[in-house]
This record gives structure tokens, sequence and C-alpha cells, in this order.
């Protein structure tokens, strides 16, 4: 079948006609993903009656668990590298939103052909019918997310709400667009949306109906080259006052306020800043950050009229999130967290701090050239000993090699691999400590991703006796 030519495709997916049929069109999805980024937006494609073509450059391998998750689908899958030839046929091309399109070589043949494109985020946007509670930041977007939706549904059970169900999906993992037919005008969306999922929501006439700003610093300055581009993505999340109703901000720093002040219209009557409520929030997460995040989940709960008292209980019920400062058990007086999801130094300071105990660290993956004089500075002024892994793991060492003032003694210490430092750190560790596994590093030195490289933590940690 040859693409459909025209400016009938032209407009109705470069402008989001959401009454679109996409029966026996050729969609090409670039990007699987490690993460399954693309299977839900590959599967909702196929039950539209599209003929859908997945490509990716990573190797089946590597993508098996993404694989598998579209195993029973009649699709075409092209991995281990891109053809231009798929592009000879596709009526439109979703583009998966961890492909970098400055740097993706059959994304610029696609402007250049003028086809057709959209993504998976804009795709739901334009179709959702429920009220849609977007949020956004650079840090603490899942955990926020994941707490708004458990209080949001403890409400519902309450009673005594205007909303009929709650929906959570976006960034957090989870594409809701396969469950567009479950979602009712009356029912709450909380969608996580990242960055790169945001930085084409300009393309529709979509916004949500209520934003929320966790934070703002730098951040994948990589991806957008400075970071008034990085803000500007994540403002995509606001619209005129007759679409986003308010914009709850959380902690941003002065150049992003500046930029919100002169971007966001009618932000001075329309922003919410986030305070620390009293009294304090009491929850079972450690951390200042948690701590913010529920602060940023009260403010929504009271812009929505909700009742208090059910709001923090809730709170206080919440455990938390896989791989991020996950307590997974206590074992000889001992408790050891699992915070996988730590891919920068900041994050892993962060989790360090959040404890209060005396930390026995686990740190190191994937070498990337970044600063690690904070980290270092962190881990010798706060950690027991710091048992360094993985490909960076010499790297770090190092760092904190440098920034220790004691010279009869390093805590820094190198292994191998992520057994041989969990039992390292069983031996070095004494009753009250905490083991904390928190990488500070991406992944992809030895796992698919940060969800592998957690779950084999959590196995070893469970396997000791």
């Amino acid at each position: 079948m040859k693409r459909q030519e025209g400016s009938t495709l032209e407009s109705v997916f470069r402008c989001g006609n959401q009454a679109a049929s996409f029966e026996g069109l050729r969609i090409l999805v670039i990007g699987l993903g490690r993460f399954g980024g693309g299977v839900g937006v590959t599967r909702w494609l196929a039950s539209q009656g599209a003929a859908v073509t997945v490509t990716d450059q990573a190797h089946p391998e590597t993508l098996a668990e993404s694989v598998e998750a579209v195993s029973d689908l009649d699709i075409a899958l092209h991995l281990g590298g891109h053809d231009l030839g798929d592009l000879d046929e596709a009526d439109l091309v979703v583009i998966n939103p961890a492909v970098s399109k400055a740097r993706s070589k059959l994304f610029q043949a696609v402007i250049r052909r003028n086809l057709p494109w959209t993504t998976e985020m804009n795709l739901f946007c334009e179709r959702c019918p429920g009220k849609v509670i977007g949020i956004t930041g650079t840090y603490g977007k899942s955990t926020t997310c994941a707490m708004l939706a458990e209080v949001l549904e403890s409400c519902r059970r309450a009673g005594s709400v205007d909303f009929t169900g709650v929906h959570l999906g976006g960034n957090i993992g989870r594409s809701l667009l396969t469950e567009l037919n479950a979602i009712r005008p009356t029912d709450l969306v909380v969608l996580e949306m990242s960055n790169a999922q945001l930085e084409d929501l300009h393309r529709t006439d979509w916004a949500s109906s209520l934003a929320v700003i966790t934070n703002l610093s730098p951040h994948h300055l990589d991806r957008h080259g400075a970071y008034a581009e990085y803000i500007a993505a994540k403002l995509n999340i606001v619209g005129d006052p007759e679409l986003t109703s308010k914009v709850i901000v959380g902690d941003v720093d002065p150049e992003a306020e500046a930029i919100l002040q002169r971007s966001v219209a009618d932000y001075a009557t329309r922003q919410v800043r986030v305070v620390q409520p009293d009294p304090p929030i009491e929850l079972r997460l450690p951390g200042r950050h948690n701590q913010a995040n529920a602060a940023c989940v009260l403010t929504v709960c009271r812009q929505l009229g909700l009742d208090e008292a059910v709001v923090r209980e809730a709170l206080r019920s919440f455990k938390g999130l896989p791989h991020r400062l996950e307590h997974v058990r206590k074992l000889d007086g001992v408790d050891y967290y699992n915070d996988s999801k730590s891919t920068s130094p900041a994050a892993t300071i962060t989790a360090v701090e959040a404890l209060q105990q005396p930390i026995v660290a686990v740190v190191g993956g994937q070498d990337k050239p970044t600063s690690l004089t904070k980290l270092a500075s962190t881990l010798a002024g706060k950690c027991r000993l710091v048992i360094c892994t993985g490909e960076s793991g010499p790297v770090f060492a190092r760092a904190i090699r440098a920034a220790e003032r004691q010279t009869d003694r390093s805590i820094a210490c190198e292994v191998r691999g992520l057994h041989e430092a969990v039992e390292l750190a069983r031996v070095e560790a004494r009753p009250g400590d905490a083991i904390l596994f928190s990488p500070g590093a991406p992944s992809f030195d030895a796992y698919n991703n940060f969800v592998d490289r957690g779950r084999h933590f959590v196995d070893i940690v469970n396997a000791l006796s």
C-alpha cells in the first residue's frame, strides 16, 4: 500500500484531529524502548486497525521484555538498526520520547520528507475525556504522581467527591492509551509528563486542567542544549487560563521563576505555591524530598476541596515506589534500601541526606562524564563505608579519596559486581546501620535499565540468610 498523499493526512496528524481513523493506515513507531516506551502506543494502534511497524536501533536481546509485551500482535519488528526504507510507505510516524529528535537520522529523514508525525503523549492527550492533573518537574514526579493517585482513590472511597474514578499513567511507566475507553469525563487522570513527552505538546491545542510543577533545576541539557529550552518544554504543560485553571509550583530556581513569570499568562493570579504545611505531614518515607512531594500533593488536594483528614491519612500510609529509596528488609538490625532509580550524582546525594542512620553505601554504574565533586564530599562526610562497583566504580573511588580529609584510612573500596558489593556491605555494616544501594549513575554498563538493576539488588538481599 502506497503512502497516502495530500493535505488530509497532513492536517489530521499535524493538528491532532482526535476523530481521525487509523484503520488500514501504515504507521511506523520509532523506538520500542528498553522500558517499553513504545509498547502502549503500538498495542493501541494495532487495536485501531493500523498496520504497525516498529523500528529500534537496540538489538532484540536488550529489548526482550518489550518484545515479549507485543509478541501477540500482528506487527513488524525491525530491530538492531534503522532502515530509511521503512519511511517509504509510512502514512504516519510515531516517535518514542526517549529518541533524541535532534540526533536521530531517521527522524531527520521524516522531517525532510515532510511526513506526518506525532507522539504517544499527544495521541493520548488529544483523546482523553477525563480531567487531567498534569505533573512535571525535575525530580520527584513519579513519587508525587503515585502519592496523589493513591490519595485521590482513598478520598473517592471515602465519598463526598465529585469525581468517579482515578487513573494513573504517563512517564511513570504506564500508557493510558489502551485504557481510553474506560476513562469517563467525570474521572480524574494523574499524568506524569517528562520534558521529552512535553516538548511536542505545543503541536496540539490541549493543556492539562490542573498543572503541577514539583521543582525545576538544570537537567537534560544534553538533549535541550540550554536550560531555558528545557524549561520551555516543561511549560507546555500549562495552557491558557480557559484550559488550565491553576499552576501549582514547588521549589524552582530564580532563572526558572523568571521564565515562568514571563511565559505563563496570568501567572500571578493562577500560581499556587507549595509550602510546608502546619502541622507537618506524617510519612513512612524518609527524607526532606518526600516531605516536599507530600506537600505538593496536599496543595493539589486543597485546590480540589478534599477532606484533609482523609488526605493526610492516605499520605501517612503511602509505601513508596520500587527502586526509589525502597526499604527491602531489615536483617540483623541493618536496613537495606534499594535506590536503583538513582542514575545521577544529585539523586544519590538526596538519598544519602534522607537517611539519619550510619550508612554503608553501594555506588557506581555506567561511566558517563559528570562532576562527582559534591557527591564525593557528601559520601565522605556521611558514610561509614562506600563500596564502588560497576564501570564507573574506579572513578567514584578516586573522587571519594580525593574528598576525604583523613589520610590514615579511606572509606572507599572497589569490588567487581553487585553480589560482591552486597556481601561486603553485610560484613561491614553494624546493627542500626543502613545499607544503601544508590548508584548515582546509569545502569547500562551491566543492565537493560534501572529496574533490572534494582530487581537484581532486591533478589540478592532477599536471598541473604
